[in-house]
């Protein structure tokens, strides 16, 4: 069986996670829930183009993210594997077309050391988890904000 050769692509510039975290969906056993709950954020991502969510959960959805974006950049749209990943990795179809043309064609000049997105952690926020009674439970979440750079929003800490 032959197999085709494929060139390789630069490191994503982004730090990976030590630790995959436990990211569940229901219907799934581990590790396929976690990914399905990873291509839910993706797929949320390339939406919406910026996304505020639990810290840990945005380092992890970041490296993901990078290597779509850099697959459309380096080998193009209508290479069969980018397809296959773009086609998987997003839930929502006409954001395949979104990715063809809106956010991989911004890239296409962009310098290689640079990553694609930006993570902004928030500071801890402390939001009312359930009431039972007269007691008010609370929990408190390092939270972040994870965006494609060059989208339409307002830059953040301007």
């Amino acid at each position: 069986m032959a197999h085709r050769i494929v060139p390789s692509l630069p490191r994503i510039k982004v730090p990976i996670g030590h630790i995959p975290q436990r990211l569940k969906a229901r219907p799934f056993e581990a590790p396929q829930g976690r990914l399905e709950v990873l291509r839910q954020f993706v797929t949320r991502l390339v939406r919406e183009e910026r996304i505020e969510m639990k810290a840990n959960r945005a380092e992890e959805t970041r490296p993901y993210i990078e290597r779509l974006i850099q697959l459309g950049v380096f080998r193009g749209m209508n290479d069969d594997y980018t397809q296959e990943m773009m086609q998987w990795w997003l839930l929502e179809k006409d954001l395949v077309d979104k990715m063809e043309h809106v956010i991989v064609p911004r890239f296409q000049e962009a310098p290689i050391n640079e990553p694609y997105t930006n993570l902004f952690n928030l500071p801890f926020t402390r939001y009312e988890n359930r009431v039972r009674g007269k007691r008010i439970h609370y929990n408190a979440r390092p939270l972040a904000v994870i965006e494609i750079k060059g989208n339409p929003y307002p830059e953040i800490g301007a």
